[in-house]
């Protein structure tokens, strides 16, 4: 049965609260909240109110059940608001055609369900054909549908993140102090961004926010045009346990950015890299509990997802804005009006985040989320162990697989990698973890720190999807080639290949025959005989008298 709104209370007009409100002092005074109604008192209420005895037992009896003056005003009449006198079988119809047709993610309008839905239940050819009286109007179909609760239609017909406006959210996430917990999630950024020789449109970035929730700060970022990924997300969470000083410096961003330390809780969303095992390890190994939290709305990650809203909307103040739909950038080319390479979009994006860090934030009680994190800064002391080094810190935020040590090294899609460190593991199973902006080296982990693998070989030094997509071309030209007449001509020597091999057993069976007939039979005691000549027959000669002049030489027979 599908769910729908509870009835709302029946609108009494202004004369019944007021006859009510007269009632309400003869009730109170000789009504009492316990005990039997008695006669007394009925004749009491009557005399002072003109009321008939059953109509005051009846007023009494919902006066003790709740003692207010609105308790005894007259209820209007008529039906029920939220009642029906539809046929119970036709309504059961017509819950299974709602569910069939309007709650569903991909829904017509109200009306258009309406129109269904009654077109259906009359049809003489269909799975119900109910008769004309007993089918109620498209109207009263449409006020089901509207009786409907809103987060029924949210669940069955919008995604998570939209639905969770519709849902209750009882509880609060909390942070157990500084440093406690941070929120990580990525974004993609409503702007196109050029590259930085020709000025040509690129793509939309990829943007990473983390949060830290008992300050409110951006404790770290990360900007790439790469889809989310263990490396990306490695990069990010380095970012944020690192100092920034030397990628302002690196940038020439003239702000304060003085967030950074080692945190105990990362909260992320169920996406594939927050999940997979290298990156789980990778927290574990530097003291961070990777807490990802459970399939379910957005707002459970409410913080962050709040974040990434008021950031993304600084980014309608650049060139190449897209806005948020297509109507929003109707009749604007956001492709010829790009501007910005990677580059200059990070600087622009440091200088948001220090108006962000210097504005004040409600959820601080009006405190600046730079004012909130200087003062538990201070308080906190050192912000990250002396024993983290940078260089291993982002190695350990690679992604990484377990392979086994060959005679020629460690093998990655065709590729072998050696160091002599590997001589006395051969056999053995390593950890190798791979930066994917080069194929020049890996990094072994071996007994707890990373030695670096250099590639057997001459390669490009280039990044591996670039080198993947090389060699996709390679294969690419070899498969057109044997599309345009290279499967022809290969077709055509296998069948003269066969057609050898087919003629070359013809020609040994034909000679196996012939060397037969040239051996003959096999030797008897009847060829170890000498053989006798055959006899001359005679010749009988005629004579010539017998002769013409023709044929007088012929022989006779």
């Amino acid at each position: 049965m599908i769910e729908r709104k509870p009835s709302p209370a029946p609108r009494r007009s202004l004369k019944s609260l007021e006859a009510g409100l007269a009632l309400y002092p003869h009730f109170r005074q000789h009504i009492s909240l316990s005990g039997p109604v008695t006669a007394a008192q009925v004749a009491a209420i009557a005399e002072a109110t003109g009321l008939k005895e059953r109509q005051i037992r009846t007023l009494a009896a919902r006066f003790r059940a709740h003692p207010v003056a609105e308790t005894l005003a007259p209820k209007p009449r008529g039906p029920t608001l939220g009642s029906h006198r539809i046929d119970p079988e036709v309504m059961a119809a017509i819950e299974t055609l709602i569910e069939e047709i309007a709650l569903k993610m991909v829904s017509p309008s109200r009306a258009e369900a309406a129109r269904q839905i009654w077109g259906l239940l009359h049809a003489d050819n269909g799975n119900h054909g109910f008769s004309a009286d007993l089918i109620p109007s498209e109207k009263t179909i449409d006020r089901l549908l509207c009786e409907i609760p809103s987060r029924v239609w949210a669940k069955a017909t919008m995604g998570s993140k939209t639905r969770s406006a519709h849902e209750p959210h009882p509880g609060e996430y909390c942070s157990d102090g500084f440093l406690d917990l941070v929120q990580m999630d990525h974004t993609r950024g409503d702007v196109i961004l050029v590259d930085s020789l020709r000025r040509e449109q690129l793509g939309r970035p990829w943007i990473t926010f983390l949060i830290e929730i008992w300050t409110r700060s951006i404790l770290g970022y990360y900007v790439s045009f790469g889809d989310p990924s263990i490396f990306r997300c490695g990069r990010a969470v380095a970012s944020a346990m690192l100092p920034k000083e030397p990628i302002l410096n690196h940038l020439g961003v003239d702000v304060s950015y003085p967030m950074y330390g080692l945190f105990s809780r990362l909260h992320a969303d169920q996406a594939k890299p927050h999940r997979s095992e290298g990156f789980r390890r990778a927290c574990v190994r530097n003291g961070i509990d990777p807490d990802v939290r459970k399939p379910g709305p957005a707002h459970l990650g409410g913080h962050i997802e709040r974040l990434i809203g008021t950031m993304v909307g600084k980014l309608r103040l650049l060139p190449g804005a897209t806005g948020s739909n297509v109507s929003a950038r109707d009749g604007y080319d956001a492709e010829a009006e790009a501007a910005m390479t990677l580059a200059e979009f990070e600087r622009w994006l440091l200088c948001q985040i220090a108006i962000y860090h210097h504005t004040p934030h409600s959820a601080l009680g009006g405190l600046c989320p730079a004012q909130m994190w200087e003062r538990e800064a201070a308080r906190r002391g050192r912000l990250l162990p002396l024993s983290v080094d940078a260089e291993q810190l982002f190695r350990q935020f690679l992604p990484s697989t377990s392979l086994t040590v060959h005679a020629k090294g460690v093998r990655i899609k065709y590729r072998h990698y050696w160091h002599q460190a590997l001589a006395a593991r051969i056999g053995q199973k390593v950890e190798i973890s791979w930066d994917e902006r080069t194929i020049q080296h890996v990094y072994a982990d071996l007994d707890g720190s990373y030695v670096e693998l250099p590639v057997i070989g001459q390669y490009p030094d280039v990044w591996e999807a670039d080198w993947e997509a090389g060699r996709a071309r390679v294969r690419a030209l070899g498969r057109a080639y044997q599309a345009d007449g290279g499967r022809a001509a290969t077709a055509r020597a296998v069948a003269a290949a066969n057609q050898e091999i087919h003629d070359a057993r013809a020609r040994t069976k034909e000679a196996r025959r012939q060397a037969k007939r040239r051996e003959g039979e096999g030797t008897t005691l009847a060829d170890l005989r000498v053989a006798r000549k055959p006899e001359r027959p005679p010749v009988d000669w005629k004579p010539v008298a017998d002769l013409g002049e023709d044929d007088w030489l012929q022989e006779r027979t």
